[in-house]
């Protein structure tokens, strides 16, 4: 069971942990960094933290379920997590530096 209670071990949750960041970053840290970089240009922000997490969450359920549109996949990412309200920019945003990350730019 994940989420407030994880009953997994350890080493479980580092398996699981290093599934996720080679899923969604498969170019490592320097990937990692560069997407983060990116949005905070496009945003002309420089703290994008919580933008961060709503990427990192949608990108990991569009290669999880890779039938679902964008749309789909941000209603479903903002109904889970509730940090801030994504406005216009700030999705336009996602929408292109994921496409941008998922056409290797980013790697």
């Amino acid at each position: 069971m994940k989420g407030f209670f994880d009953f997994r071990s350890g080493p479980e949750r580092e398996r699981d942990y290093q599934d996720f960041t080679e899923r969604v970053f498969s170019g490592g840290l320097p990937h990692k960094r560069k997407v983060r970089a990116r949005l905070s240009e496009v945003l002309g922000k420089k703290d994008v933290t919580y933008i961060f997490l709503y990427y990192v969450a949608l990108k990991d359920l569009l290669l999880r379920r890779p039938k679902l549109t964008f749309e789909e996949g941000m209603k479903q990412v903002c109904s889970e997590i509730r940090v801030m309200k994504l406005g216009k920019a700030e999705t336009e945003a996602i929408r292109q530096v994921l496409g941008e990350d998922q056409a290797g730019m980013l790697s």
